[in-house]
């Protein structure tokens, strides 16, 4: 199954206001990928099996932090096109393993593409605030601010509708049909440990072994719960 065509645009708005979230508006961390992905399969009605996804791709985007001028993979957008595409494409809640491995891969590689459009955009808001600002009046001020906006929110749109698109077809295509099923309990373990890595450059080598002891203490807790 896939979303249908109102789901789609719905799906390519919430993307654009996704993105805006990411640094341009509000900063309310709906960008961040469980957020967006379980937004997403909301819009198709399957919110569980967007969290999944969302979950998975949250735990190996635990260190992209986006401030300042760095250059990082945008999460966003493509989560609310996986957690979507995936939730729709699936007719229980348990998901085959091929169809997980899939949705995140392509996910993570609409990233890569979100985080040189954001890299575009920039550029493009350079030559929109280069320009002399000398006797512009208030309103024309508001409306070249409110242009760099405005192609942020396009710049998320067509990219969350460009993976929705792709990631559909890609789905539709492949026969998991042999793949082992995976449960969503099994994704939420996946993700600790997709968690546990993608944060260990955040600590510095000279915390590893407090890490390391931390990481050790919390699995004892939930082995003996």
């Amino acid at each position: 199954m896939s979303p249908t065509a109102l789901q789609t645009a719905v799906l390519a708005v919430l993307g654009g206001l996704v993105a805006l979230d990411g640094t341009s508006v509000g900063q309310f961390m709906v960008s961040r990928p469980f957020v967006a992905a379980a937004l997403g399969g909301l819009v198709v009605g399957r919110p569980a099996l967007g969290i999944g996804i969302g979950v998975l791709l949250e735990a190996l985007h635990l260190a992209v932090l986006p401030v300042g001028a760095s250059k990082y993979p945008e999460g966003g957008p493509p989560a609310v096109a996986a957690g979507a595409v995936f939730a729709a494409s699936q007719t229980t809640a348990v998901a085959t393993s091929g169809t997980v491995l899939v949705a995140v891969l392509l996910a993570l590689g609409f990233e890569w593409v979100g985080g040189w459009t954001v890299e575009r955009l920039r550029q493009f808001n350079v030559r929109l605030a280069g320009a002399p600002p000398e006797g512009l009046s208030p309103g024309r001020l508001a409306r070249r601010q409110g242009a760099g906006i405005a192609a942020d929110f396009a710049r998320g749109a067509v990219l969350t509708l460009l993976a929705v698109l792709a990631m559909d077809a890609v789905l539709s295509m492949v026969d998991f049909s042999g793949f082992p099923e995976i449960p969503l309990a099994t994704l939420l373990r996946l993700a600790m440990v997709a968690g546990l890595a993608s944060a260990l450059r955040l600590f510095g080598r000279g915390n590893y072994p407090l890490f390391i002891a931390g990481a050790a203490a919390g699995a004892v807790v939930a082995w003996l719960r």
